[in-house]
């Protein structure tokens, strides 16, 4: 091989290297374009993705709220129907006291008819 052969050889091959480099380049540039554009797009999620932690956390603490009262009226109805039973058991009660009266007058009564009026 003479040196004629291999200057066209290393002339080809660096010939064949300035386009690689040149296309290699180009490529960089699309990436770079690419990356720019998944950093946007990024951002944008990521700001969004706060939006919606920020509601979460709002409707978190709506919940939460709604969970109290709740609570609180559970309290509440457990102590009305305390209260309930216990006017339950007075009705119960006097009901019987009633009874126990209307009874006795009845008695009164016929012994009255009995001729016992003694009582």
């Amino acid at each position: 091989m003479n040196s004629s052969d291999r200057l066209d050889r290393i002339e080809a091959i660096l010939a064949a290297t300035a386009v690689q480099q040149q296309a290699n380049t180009e490529a960089i540039g699309r990436l770079e374009v690419q990356t720019q554009a998944n950093a946007t797009a990024i951002d944008r999620l990521t700001e969004r993705v706060d939006q919606l932690t920020d509601r979460v956390d709002r409707l978190a603490q709506r919940f939460d709220g709604l969970v109290s009262a709740i609570q609180s009226h559970q309290e509440a109805l457990r102590l009305i129907s305390q209260q309930h039973n216990e006017w339950r058991e007075q009705m119960r009660i006097i009901q019987t006291e009633i009874r126990d009266i209307w009874q006795y007058l009845n008695n009164q009564l016929r012994n009255r008819g009995n001729g016992g009026g003694q009582n």
